[in-house]
C-alpha cells in the first residue's frame, strides 16, 4: 500500500512543490506523513494499517520534492547543482544511519516503537518546513516593500 500510494502521488502529484510554495506543500505532506505513521503505530487492524500506510506513501513522497524545490530555490543559479547534491546526500545519510538505528529500536521495544519515533520525526521536520515558510513570507514582503 504504502509503495503504490508512493508512486501514484508522485505521478500525479509531484509538481505540487513547483506549482504552490514548497514549504506550504512540505507542511501538508509531513503532517499527513505523521497521521499516517500515528495510524501504524496505534493500529488496531488490517484496515488502519493499511490506511495508515497509504497516508505515509502519500505524505512521504511529496515531502522530499518539496524541500528539495525550496533548497534549490534559496541558491544562487550556479550553485543549484551542488545545493541539490547536498540535499540528496543528506537524505542518504539519513536512511544509512537511521533505518539501522530504527532496527535496534524495533529490537528492544518492539516493532510499533519505529512508527511513534518516525511519526515523531516527521512532526520535527514540520518545524523545518514552518521556519522555510515564515522565511519566504519575510522575504515576499521585503520584496515588495522595495519595490513600494
Amino acid at each position: 500500500m504504502f509503495a503504490a500510494v508512493f508512486i501514484l502521488t508522485r505521478i500525479f502529484f509531484g509538481h505540487l512543490g513547483d506549482r504552490f510554495a514548497a514549504p506550504k506543500v512540505a507542511l501538508a505532506s509531513v503532517i499527513i506523513e505523521a497521521a499516517g505513521l500515528g495510524l501504524l503505530w496505534i493500529s488496531p487492524s488490517l484496515g488502519v494499517a493499511l490506511a495508515g500506510a497509504a497516508l505515509t506513501g502519500f505524505g512521504y513522497s511529496l515531502v522530499y520534492p518539496a524541500l528539495g524545490v525550496e533548497a534549490v530555490r534559496l541558491v544562487p543559479a550556479q550553485n543549484r547543482g551542488l545545493a541539490m547534491g547536498a540535499y540528496t546526500a543528506f537524505l542518504d545519510i539519513a536512511l544509512g544511519f537511521g533505518t539501522p538505528a530504527l532496527g535496534l529500536l524495533a529490537d528492544h521495544t518492539g516493532l510499533g516503537s519505529v512508527f511513534a519515533a518516525s511519526m515523531l520525526a516527521a512532526l520535527g521536520s514540520a518545524g523545518i518546513a514552518v521556519a522555510l515558510l515564515r522565511k519566504a513570507r519575510a522575504s515576499r514582503r521585503s520584496q515588495l516593500a522595495a519595490c513600494l
